[in-house]
């Protein structure tokens, strides 16, 4: 995974998908434990749901140009 490439350690390539699920699936279960069964599986809904549409967004520069001029602070 490209963004551990400039830390100490490294994660090989061919388990980056499980050390990410393993880190992920901790995550989650701390979350659970704090806030209960529900509110993390909402919290975790909304991650997902930010990340599809980080994804769209990044694909799309039209869409990705008309969100920066809209949040673009104004000249005065």
């Amino acid at each position: 995974m490209p963004w551990f490439g400039n830390s100490r350690w490294s994660i090989p390539e061919e388990h980056s998908g499980e050390v990410i699920g393993a880190i992920a699936g901790g995550i989650f279960g701390l979350l659970v434990i704090v806030a209960g069964f529900w509110r993390a599986l909402a919290f975790g809904v909304f991650v997902v749901v930010g990340f599809v549409f980080g994804r769209y967004v990044d694909d799309h520069d039209s869409l990705k140009a008309a969100i920066a001029r809209r949040f673009r602070r104004p000249r005065y």
